[in-house]
């Protein structure tokens, strides 16, 4: 499942994205701590078992995994404070 997110110039929105994942136990699957704004490129994350990438280009930033991670991914982003 993929769902649009933001804009690539929404930082308060990415900002917020960052801090669902933290919300939910996602991290980054590589070792890298990712920052506002987010870098280009394909981004992969896990949480437990489940993979999914988080893609950004000149235009927005986009995320894409299964339904079930996707669904808690929006739910956590849509209570964001």
């Amino acid at each position: 499942m993929r769902a649009d997110i933001c804009p690539r110039e929404d930082y308060e929105t990415q900002h917020a994205l960052l801090e669902s994942f933290a919300r939910i136990g996602a991290f980054a699957d590589d070792d890298f701590d990712f920052g506002v704004p987010l870098p280009t490129g394909f981004l992969p994350f896990r949480m437990g078992t489940e993979t999914f990438n988080v893609f950004v280009d000149a235009w927005g930033v986009y995320l894409e995994g299964s339904e079930d991670t996707v669904n808690r991914v929006l739910t956590a982003l849509g209570t964001a404070e």
